[in-house]
């Protein structure tokens, strides 16, 4: 079941909603983007952030987050929508949805990579530094 689940989200086939997700109505405070790597942004504690990067559903390949701490960023929800006019193996918009929790410093990397060959294979980087404010 949880590997159809994953196929079916990175085929843009079905959202995944992992934590409880933004469905609580509130809109994300700040979005990233691929070209927001590298980046150091500030938000309050209490604010929303979601990241959103593409990849190609029928590669193999997804984004993973990697040593979040959790701390001070909890991870809401991860969300797939077709990217393009939603060819089977087309191009994915991953959404990850995140709570800056309190006040701090964290990083918030996430890694592009087939799952059963490790992140230490991975294709390509996104990182943000984050700094959380009362």
């Amino acid at each position: 079941m949880v590997l159809f689940t994953l196929l079916a989200s990175l085929l843009g086939l079905t959202e995944f909603s992992g934590m409880g997700g933004v469905s609580m109505g509130k809109e994300p405070d700040v979005i990233l983007q691929k070209q927001d790597g590298g980046k150091e942004i500030t938000v309050k504690a209490g604010q929303i952030i979601q990241i959103q990067l593409e990849g190609m559903g029928g590669t193999g390949f997804w984004w993973y987050i990697q040593n979040l701490d959790t701390r001070l960023v909890e991870p809401l929800s991860e969300n797939t929508k077709a990217a393009s006019d939603g060819r089977v193996g087309g191009p994915v918009l991953g959404l990850w949805t995140f709570l800056a929790q309190e006040p701090g410093t964290a990083q918030l990397m996430l890694d592009y990579y087939r799952i059963w060959e490790g992140s230490e294979k991975a294709a390509d980087h996104f990182q943000v530094k984050i700094k959380i404010e009362k």
